[in-house]
């Protein structure tokens, strides 16, 4: 094949083919005869690669690297390409409004000059290119954060069914505006993920590199607040009550401590990998070892991360009630010994279902059942006891431990004030439903 042919083949000038030759891109065999370059298909090839390249923008140091490498290295190399071509397409946008602005601004003396040329200055400087790496860094998506929304997203759509098989119409119409939000925002989340790795491969896949360590770092975080909370709730209640108590339950700012405990890990890691980014760039980040970075910052302030931490086990722990035979014992964080009163000593009941669409408390919210006394001027509220595995009877039939607990106080003649008002909305078992209404003293 001669040169005419791989111009006609190639669309190159023959002058470029001799040039990409001298310069080593391209070995073409001699006829032995008379000298003449005799091409090949192979060699037609390599200079239609060599032509895309140039048109991509590669230089002719770059090509000949390119041409001794393998596949990854070609697309790694297509990547960096594309994001420079994204950093020039940004820069063309700046220019952009830059020559708008001075067409609409533009009075010809040297006030302008100097502010503008000022502005390029900071903007060219090393100290903008770096806060742009940095700003580029922290916007890039990572696979790591995208899960973690995916399954938060996910909450609101396994509510909404559990609602619909609970048949909990009352917030059926808000849970279903949330799910259907949540289920457009989850694969928006994926399309978005999706696009900017189109656009920043290499960042992207860099940061993944470098935050997969993250995953296994909040789940032990989440595993070691789930610890404490099954430690609190399973566990130290035996410990601290009697061993032939009735029932008990936690107080209210048990809830308030147990969330926590959950998060109180996490907020620690968060907070102090956002000191960390400051400190290091993401590219700079070696691998779970950093994590000794995270309490080396901390300094001073570990000794109150550990305080908070415990405090919050510590309210967990002491913030309940419980009933025997005959007494109440009330636990608090600054009474960890426990309060007894006799069943004569509570001054008055109260019970009924909750009323309330929405309520952050949860006894308040319609279909839920309340009992609550009032004893030494303290509200006692009793609405998911949990009962002494010992005691078979109440093993076997829910909610008869407030019954029987009923029965023993509106004995001693303890004034109560009831209220059947929505009863029907309750969502419990017709058990349990006809349970509460004779504790309230109604007959349907």
């Amino acid at each position: 094949m001669k040169i005419k042919d791989v111009e006609q083949l190639t669309g190159l000038t023959a002058k470029s083919i001799r040039y990409y030759e001298s310069k080593n891109l391209i070995a073409v065999k001699r006829n032995q005869e008379n000298a003449y370059r005799e091409y090949t298909d192979e060699d037609v090839t390599r200079f239609r690669w060599i032509k895309l390249f140039r048109y991509l923008g590669f230089s002719v140091e770059e090509i000949e690297s390119l041409l001794t490498m393998d596949a990854d290295g070609i697309k790694k190399a297509l990547h960096q390409k594309a994001d420079a071509f994204s950093e020039q397409e940004a820069l063309c946008e700046d220019k952009r409004s830059l020559c708008l602005l001075l067409a609409k601004e533009y009075e010809n003396n040297e006030a302008v000059v100097e502010e503008y040329t000022d502005t390029i200055e900071f903007l060219e400087s090393d100290e903008m290119s770096e806060l742009k790496e940095q700003v580029k860094d922290f916007a890039a998506p990572n696979l790591i954060t995208v899960i973690a929304e995916t399954l938060i997203f996910m909450a609101p759509v396994f509510s909404l069914f559990y609602n619909i098989q609970a048949k909990r119409t009352d917030v059926l119409m808000f849970n279903g505006m949330i799910a259907i939000l949540c289920t457009a925002l989850i694969p928006w989340n994926w399309i978005h993920y999706a696009d900017q790795y189109k656009k920043n491969r290499e960042r992207i896949k860099r940061k993944n590199r470098k935050m997969i360590w993250l995953l296994p770092a909040m789940i032990a975080a989440f595993v070691l607040g789930m610890t404490a909370v099954i430690a609190v709730t399973a566990l130290l209640p035996q410990w601290v009550l009697p061993d032939k108590y009735l029932f008990f339950e936690h107080g209210p700012i048990t809830g308030m401590a147990l969330v926590l405990l959950v998060i109180l890990p996490i907020i620690l890691f968060c907070v102090s990998m956002v000191a960390k980014l400051r400190k290091k760039p993401v590219e700079e980040m070696e691998d779970v070892n950093d994590l000794l970075f995270i309490w080396n910052h901390l300094g001073k302030g570990r000794a109150a991360v550990i305080v908070a931490w415990l405090l919050a086990l510590y309210c967990c722990a002491f913030n309940l009630t419980a009933v025997t035979q005959d007494k109440i014992i009330r636990y608090s964080p600054w009474q960890p010994m426990g309060v007894e009163y006799n069943y004569s000593d509570v001054d008055s009941i109260k019970t009924g279902f909750g009323d309330k669409n929405f309520s952050l408390v949860e006894y308040k919210r319609k279909g839920s059942f309340y009992y609550q006394i009032e004893i030494n001027g303290q509200t006692v509220t009793f609405h998911t006891p949990t009962v002494n595995e010992k005691i078979e009877r109440y093993e076997e039939h829910t909610y008869l431990e407030l019954e029987e607990f009923d029965r023993a106080l509106t004995a001693l003649g303890i004034p109560k004030e009831a209220d059947e008002k929505g009863w029907e909305n309750c969502d419990f078992d017709q058990e349990y439903v006809d349970r509460f209404l004779r504790i309230i003293g109604y007959e349907k």
